[in-house]
């Protein structure tokens, strides 16, 4: 299982922040679960490590990510896909979860 991510870098810029600024905060959220990087470069892709914990602790970041203020607006695109070959729009789904 892995999620991609891509950024808006005309949002994040207008907003006055910086796309490393914004790859940083999402990359200290993945690595406090101990998920990989595999890129930090667009897209920027994190995987889980074989651990039965992986998957609940990479939706339980991108729910949180997606309750920010930021993040649906400076993300771009926000991709799951699982082993079986599945892959789902996560940003499609900010509307569930905004407050």
């Amino acid at each position: 299982m892995k999620v991609e991510f891509t950024f808006d870098k005309e949002q994040i810029q207008q907003h006055g922040y910086t796309v490393d600024a914004v790859r940083q905060t999402i990359l200290r959220g993945f690595a406090a679960k101990g998920l990989c990087c595999v890129s930090a470069d667009d897209p920027m892709t994190f995987m889980g490590r074989g651990r039965k914990e992986d998957f609940s602790n990479i939706w339980a970041i991108l729910m949180a990510l997606l309750r920010t203020d930021w993040f649906p607006k400076f993300a771009a695109s926000c991709t799951w896909y699982d082993d079986d070959g599945t892959q789902e729009d996560v940003l499609s789904q900010a509307w569930k979860v905004s407050g």
